[in-house]
């Protein structure tokens, strides 16, 4: 069994950790548990793990989109430092 991810960082240091972030708010707001959110989009556990994490690169967000029923844009910051 994958092992669940840390607790976010509230103040996340990178755009990817933010991006992460807000894929973990995202399923939590729908009430889904990371196996399913995984299920839904694909892939396995510890991988959905890793985009909480902010480990992933920007092709995976369609289908992390699509099972979160969300728009692409709603996983971004809405304001990120230059």
């Amino acid at each position: 069994m994958a092992r669940p991810p840390k607790e976010p960082n509230p103040h996340p240091s990178t755009l990817s950790e933010a991006v992460g972030a807000g894929i973990r708010q995202r399923r939590l707001k729908k009430g889904l548990t990371a196996e399913q959110a995984a299920a839904a989009a694909g892939v396995p556990a510890p991988t959905w793990y890793h985009f909480e994490s902010g480990k992933l690169t920007i092709d995976r967000l369609p289908a992390i989109a699509e099972a979160l029923g969300c728009s692409l844009r709603s996983l971004l910051p809405a304001e990120w430092p230059a």
